[in-house]
């Protein structure tokens, strides 16, 4: 966990630029999981077809005008070869239930299921 704050301390700074891309989709409340970490109550920016930011919900600004989705209850992780969500990357993820059933898969920013 030492090592996977510092990274997600810098996925915020990188993700602050407003790239202005396209829509603004936001998940909020999910749990983050990463290869090093596991962190709760997280927020995943996606700004077009990128990642803006993602991080803890304290430490991670919520665009005012932006789709959001509820992701309470579920888990969110990088969904293709890359194994973590960061800002800057393509918006590839998925959206899972607790038992890892896939609940929404999003592929280059857009939701195909």
């Amino acid at each position: 966990m030492r090592l996977a704050l510092p990274l997600i301390c810098l996925t915020l700074l990188a993700g602050c630029s407003n790239t202005g891309t396209g829509r603004i989709t936001v998940i909020v409340g999910a749990t983050l999981l990463t290869p090093n970490a596991e962190v709760h109550d997280a927020v995943v920016v996606i700004d077009g077809k990128r990642i803006r930011s993602v991080g803890p919900r304290p430490m991670t600004p919520i665009p005012q005008d932006s789709d959001r989705i509820d992701g309470t209850g579920r888990i969110v992780k990088a969904d293709g070869p890359v194994a973590e969500l960061a800002a800057g990357q393509a918006a590839d993820l998925v959206l899972t239930d607790t038992g890892g059933r896939v609940e929404r898969r999003m592929v280059d920013g857009k939701w195909v299921n």
